[in-house]
C-alpha cells in the first residue's frame, strides 16, 4: 500500500509544501496557486496555498481547492478549505486547532476538526475527528514514522442502513436488505508496501437483514466482532471472536434464536490470500442448550467449502440438537419428524472434502417418530464408521423400542461399519411380542451414495397372536405365530422378499409371495403381494375371531393385494373349503347370521323361526370370493341357477344354506357389513 493511500488529502498537501526545501520568511508570507496537484493516488484541482509568518515559532496555514479525487474515495471531494494554526516546537510543526471544510463529498458536506503534528516526511502524525458518515461519525487518527505508518478509525452511531453502496457492495449480495446501529474500532500498522498488523472491534444492534431470495434472515439482532490478525511472511495469522447476544437469525435451512445465553464463535488461524485458503488451527463453537464443538479445519474461500477438519461435538440435549441443527437438514427424510433426547459426543475427520471417520459415543438416548413409525428407547453405547478399512467396532444397547404399533425388548449390536457399508458381527435376538425375532443377518451397501441397499434374512418364534391384536386393535386372538424370512432386499426406497414368508398359523401355514413394499417409511407407503392360504384350522380361526363356531378346514389365496398407507385398494381373494377335507363340518347359528350379513347386508334371522332350536348345523361347503378394485367390491361363491351364489353349502337335515344375491358393492358398504357382524370383543374400523 503507498503512503498516498494513508493521508487525508488537504494534510499530504500540507506535508508537501513543509517538506520543500527552506525560504526566506518573505517567501513564507506568499500565496500559492496550482492549477494541478496530482500523484499516483490523487488529484486536486485549482489549489490555493497561503502561508503566513506570525512570529518565529508560530505561522498560519490556508488550504483551499475546487475538487479532490483519491482512488480510495468512492467519489469526488468539492469545495475543500484548511485553515490551520501552525507552532514550531523544537523540530516539529504543530497544528492544534484545525478546521477542514468540504462542501460536497459522497457523504455529504463535512465541518471537520483537524490537528497534526509534522517533522519531516517521515515523521508525522494527523487527527480528524466529526467526520458524518451513515448518519453517524467517524474519527481518523494517522501516524507516520520512518516509513511505518498506523492508522485508528473510531465510529459511532453508524446506521447500517445508510451506508453508501459502494461500501456494501463487496461484502453483501446486490439487493440485500439490512438495517442497524454500529459502534466501530479499528486500528491498523504497515509499511508502505501495505498493512500487516489488523485490530478491529464491531459492536452491532437492532441489526435486521433478509437477502433477496428470503434464504438468510436477522432480526433483532445483536452482535459484537474482533478481528486480530499480523502479517507473518506472506499469510495472515491471527484470531476471531463473534459473540451473538440477541436476535432470531436464519440461514437456510438452520434457524437460532439466541436468548439467555450468548451463541459464541471463537477461532484462531492464518490466512493465505494468494492459496485461497483459511487454516483454522484452534476454534470453538458454543450454541447455548444446544451443542458445543471444538477443531481445526482448512476452507477454501473462493467456494467456502471445508476442505479438511478435525472436529469434536458434543451436546448433552438430542432434542435440541435436531431441532436446530439436524431437522432442517433432513427435511423429506424419513427421519425428519422426531423427538429426541440424551447426550451425544461425535468426532468427526474431513479430508479432501469427503468425510474420512466418524466415531460418537451415546449415552441415554431416546427416539420417537412423530408419525408413530418407530421409536428407541435407552440406546447406549458406541458407533465407529471409517472410509478406510479399520478394525473398530460398534457396539449398541437398546433397552427397548417400537416398529409401528408394535413393541420390542432390550437388544445389543455389534456391527462393523466402513466406507459405504454396514454390516452385523453376530446375530440379533429381538424379544418382540411375547416371542423372539432372530435376525441372522444384515448387510447395508452404498450408503455413501444415491442408491443405499440393504439386505437381511431373519425367523420369528412364538409370536403371541394376542400381543399383535392388541397392537393394532383387532379382536382378541389366541395361539403364536412361526415364521421364516428368507432374504428381505431394500433398495431405492423399494422392500422387496426374495422368496416366501412362510408363516405357521392357524394349525397351517399362509405363505406371502412377490411381496413389495414402496417408501416404506414414507408418508404413502404402498404394499404388494400374493397370499396363499392352506390347511388352515376353521375351528382354531374363529374361536380365535369370537365370529361364530366353525369346524372344518380353509384354504385360499390373496392374489394381487395392494395397500396404500396399509389400506385396501385392490386384491383378488377366494376362500374355501378344501377339496377332500377329512375336519367334521360344523356351523353354529350365530356363524351363519353373520355369513350372511356380510353376503347381503342382513342377517338370516335363525333365531326368529323354529330353526333357532338348533344351535349348529352341517355343511358341505363354505367359498368366497371378494375382488377389490378402487372403490367397488365384486362378490361370489358357489353358483346357483337362479343367478344368486352359495357362501355355505348346507348337508343334512336340517339342512341350512347361507344364499347372497348381491355381487356388487360399494368397499365402504362392505366395510359397514363388517363392522355391523356380532363379534364379541371385536370392533372393525
Amino acid at each position: 500500500m503507498a503512503k498516498d493511500h494513508l493521508l487525508i488529502p488537504g494534510f499530504a498537501l500540507l506535508v508537501l509544501l513543509i517538506s520543500m526545501p527552506q525560504r526566506t520568511d518573505a517567501d513564507l508570507q506568499m500565496g500559492l496557486s496550482l492549477d494541478r496537484l496530482s500523484s499516483a493516488a490523487w488529484s486536486m484541482e485549482n489549489v490555493r496555498i497561503d502561508l503566513k509568518l506570525i512570529d518565529a515559532q508560530r505561522l498560519s496555514l490556508q488550504l483551499t481547492a475546487d475538487s479532490l479525487n483519491h482512488q480510495a474515495l468512492p467519489g469526488a471531494l468539492k469545495g475543500i478549505r484548511l485553515e490551520c494554526p501552525v507552532v514550531r516546537h523544537q523540530k516539529a510543526y504543530v497544528c492544534d486547532k484545525g478546521r477542514l471544510g468540504i462542501a460536497a463529498t459522497p457523504y455529504g458536506p463535512q465541518a471537520l476538526e483537524a490537528s497534526g503534528r509534522f517533522i519531516d516526511s517521515e515523521h508525522l502524525s494527523l487527527d480528524i475527528q466529526g467526520i458524518r458518515f451513515a448518519d453517524g461519525e467517524l474519527g481518523v487518527e494517522l501516524e507516520l514514522i520512518e516509513g511505518r505508518w498506523d492508522v485508528v478509525l473510531d465510529g459511532e452511531r453508524i446506521r447500517l442502513e445508510s451506508l453508501p453502496e459502494a461500501v456494501t457492495a463487496a461484502w453483501l449480495p446486490e439487493g440485500s436488505d439490512f438495517s442497524g446501529s454500529a459502534t466501530l474500532r479499528a486500528k491498523a500498522s504497515g509499511f508502505p508496501s501495505g498493512a500487516e498488523a489488523v485490530d478491529l472491534t464491531l459492536q452491532v444492534a437492532n441489526f435486521a437483514y433478509a437477502d433477496v431470495e428470503g434464504l438468510r434472515v436477522a432480526e433483532e439482532g445483536e452482535f459484537s466482532l474482533q478481528v486480530d490478525a499480523e502479517l507473518k511472511g506472506s499469510a495472515w495469522w491471527g484470531s476471531t471472536r463473534l459473540s451473538l447476544s440477541k436476535g432470531q437469525f436464519y440461514a437456510d435451512p438452520i434457524f437460532v434464536e439466541v436468548l439467555d445465553r450468548p451463541l459464541l464463535v471463537e477461532f484462531r488461524g492464518d490466512w493465505s490470500p494468494g492459496a485461497k485458503r483459511v487454516r483454522i488451527v484452534e476454534s470453538s463453537l458454543l450454541l447455548p442448550s444446544v451443542m458445543e464443538a471444538q477443531g481445526q479445519a482448512e476452507i477454501d474461500t473462493a467456494s467456502g467449502a471445508m476442505v479438511d477438519a478435525e472436529l469434536r461435538i458434543r451436546s448433552n440435549d438430542l432434542g435440541a440438537l435436531y431441532g436446530v441443527i439436524l431437522q432442517p437438514m433432513l427435511i423429506g427424510s424419513m427421519v425428519d419428524e422426531l423427538e429426541a433426547s440424551g447426550v451425544v459426543d461425535t468426532e468427526v475427520s474431513i479430508k479432501k472434502g469427503e468425510l474420512q471417520r466418524l466415531h460418537a459415543s451415546i449415552e441415554d438416548v431416546n427416539i420417537d417418530d412423530r408419525r408413530g413409525l418407530f421409536a428407541l428407547y435407552g440406546l447406549s453405547g458406541g458407533v465407529a464408521w471409517s472410509r478406510q478399512e479399520h478394525n473398530e467396532r460398534s457396539e449398541l444397547s437398546i433397552e427397548g423400542g417400537q416398529l409401528y404399533r408394535i413393541d420390542f425388548g432390550k437388544l445389543g449390536v455389534r456391527a462393523h461399519a466402513q466406507r459405504g457399508e454396514v454390516r452385523l458381527e453376530a446375530p440379533i435376538a429381538l424379544p418382540l411380542m411375547q416371542g423372539t425375532l432372530h435376525i441372522d443377518h444384515l448387510n447395508a451397501e452404498g450408503l455413501l451414495g444415491d442408491q443405499p441397499q440393504w439386505t437381511t434374512s431373519a425367523q420369528f418364534r412364538d409370536i403371541s397372536l394376542q400381543a399383535l391384536a392388541e397392537a393394532f386393535d383387532w379382536p382378541p386372538m389366541d395361539g403364536t405365530l412361526q415364521g421364516l424370512i428368507p432374504r428381505v432386499h431394500y433398495q431405492q426406497q423399494r422392500l422387496e422378499l426374495d422368496g416366501e414368508l412362510v408363516v405357521d398359523v392357524f394349525g397351517g401355514t399362509i405363505s406371502v409371495g412377490e411381496l413389495l413394499i414402496e417408501d416404506p417409511l414414507g408418508r404413502v407407503p404402498e404394499l404388494f403381494a400374493d397370499l396363499q392360504l392352506s390347511g388352515l384350522d376353521l375351528t382354531q380361526i374363529t374361536r380365535t375371531f369370537s365370529f361364530g363356531h366353525i369346524t372344518g378346514g380353509l384354504e385360499g389365496e390373496i392374489a394381487g393385494l395392494h395397500l396404500a398407507s396399509w389400506e385396501p385398494i385392490a386384491f383378488k381373494a377366494r376362500f374355501n373349503t378344501p377339496d377332500k377335507d377329512r375336519i367334521p363340518h360344523r356351523i353354529s347359528q350365530r356363524a351363519v347370521d353373520n355369513l350372511t350379513a356380510l353376503g347381503n347386508g342382513v342377517g338370516s334371522g335363525l333365531s326368529t323361526t323354529f330353526l333357532g332350536i338348533f344351535k349348529e348345523f352341517r355343511y358341505n361347503r363354505i367359498e368366497l370370493q371378494a375382488i377389490l378394485n378402487g372403490n367397488v367390491a365384486e362378490l361370489d361363491g358357489m353358483p346357483r341357477a337362479d343367478g344368486g351364489y352359495y357362501i355355505v353349502k348346507g348337508s343334512g337335515l336340517p339342512r341350512i344354506d347361507v344364499i347372497a344375491r348381491n355381487r356388487q358393492v360399494a368397499w365402504k358398504t362392505l366395510l359397514e357389513r363388517l363392522k355391523g357382524i356380532r363379534v364379541e370383543g371385536m370392533e372393525m374400523r
